[in-house]
């Protein structure tokens, strides 16, 4: 999420991909080397994050609100307008679908596969 090299050169230049790229969640404590909250909020968009996460650490927001210096890019906007989606469907229609109703199904009925348990000892 720090690495403009990673963000711009392999995933923009060499992979083609238009659409955004969402941060880890800077509250994370491995995020801490790039210093307080804004300065990671700041390190991620020059790296060319698109949309910054802050979760676990709410009291961080307003600050970061407060403080991040950020330029306009109307790229980073144009990205983050497509978010939105094409095709716009109502709630009544989506849990009417037939795929709905099969992911409903699918997560109600989970069992997990007990065959399946990681040993960790």
């Amino acid at each position: 999420g720090f690495s403009p090299y990673w963000i711009q050169e392999i995933l923009r230049k060499r992979m083609g991909f238009q659409g955004a790229v969402i941060s880890d969640d800077l509250s994370m404590a491995g995020a801490a080397i790039m210093g307080d909250s804004t300065a990671r909020a700041e390190a991620a968009l020059a790296a060319g994050c698109d949309l910054l996460l802050l979760c676990n650490n709410p009291s961080e927001v307003e600050s970061v609100l407060d403080n991040l210096k950020c330029e306009a890019d109307p790229l980073r906007h144009m990205r983050l307008v497509r978010l939105h989606g094409r095709h716009p469907i109502d709630r009544d229609t989506l849990m009417a679908g037939e795929q709905w109703k099969q992911a409903v199904y699918t997560v109600a009925n989970y069992a997990p596969d007990t065959d399946r348990q990681l040993d960790l000892t």
